[in-house]
């Protein structure tokens, strides 16, 4: 198997998506040594949550670390929202995307950082960057998002947010001019595009198809340019 086939097997893993009817159970605890701490609120955090004061819910730093396999992933979670079971929902999908490195036992030497790239009473949208190894290919660069419909709780997705074929080809479009107009060679040549929201943009982004790749390329999109062409409905709030 060549090496980006390996490596897109496994990071494909970490973009499972939970929906907002998921159970609420909390995450296993699976080794001893696997631990969960909450962290002091880090300052980028504190002003964030200042910022968006007139919200009805706020975050906080947690991290899961594996000591034995030098793992450490940072991660947000949701506090004060209304509704518990809501809440739950909604912290799940942020705690999944980073347990896979501590479930997965390819993944070692795991430092994940998160930065919040939209916070509003619609949207929260969570970027995940870092390094890793995994077995039997080496050091790999990560790149992950959870973004949340705050009145599903249901994730937003590449998959559900460009949700059929015809829709598909017109993102495409966008996309490929978007990506010779940043120099691209080639244009859009990418397989398993995700996608978070950074303010009034949506960013797609997706490691390119070349073997010798590793970074991931990103396309900003004007949220005001997709209008009229994505999903913008993601389901009912659950009862809570």
């Amino acid at each position: 198997m060549k090496t980006k086939a390996m490596i897109a097997a496994v990071l494909l893993g970490t973009g499972i998506v939970l929906s907002g009817c998921g159970s609420n159970e909390a995450t296993a605890n699976n080794g001893q040594n696997q631990k969960q701490v909450q962290n002091d609120k880090s300052n980028k955090e504190a002003a964030e949550n200042e910022k968006k004061s007139d919200l009805n819910y706020t975050l906080s730093g947690e991290v899961l670390e594996n000591e034995d396999r030098n793992i450490k992933v940072s991660y947000p979670q949701i506090k004060d929202f209304p509704g518990e079971l809501s809440k739950d929902y909604l912290n799940q999908s942020l705690i999944k995307n980073a347990q896979v490195y501590l479930d997965n036992e390819a993944y070692s030497d795991v430092e994940i950082d998160y930065e919040i790239t939209r916070m509003d009473e619609n949207i929260l949208s969570v970027v995940f960057k870092g390094t890793a190894k995994i077995d039997g290919v080496g050091e790999v660069t990560v790149q992950n998002s959870v973004s949340l419909d705050i009145t599903s709780t249901n994730e937003i997705a590449y998959s559900n947010l460009v949700n059929d074929a015809e829709t598909e080809t017109k993102v495409r479009e966008i996309l490929n001019q978007k990506a010779i107009d940043n120099g691209i060679e080639g244009g859009l040549e990418a397989e398993g595009i995700r996608v978070y929201f950074n303010g009034d943009d949506v960013v797609f982004y997706y490691m390119p198809l070349d073997d010798s790749a590793k970074e991931f390329i990103e396309l900003s999109v004007p949220q005001s340019e997709l209008e009229g062409i994505i999903n913008t409905e993601f389901g009912e709030h659950p009862a809570s």
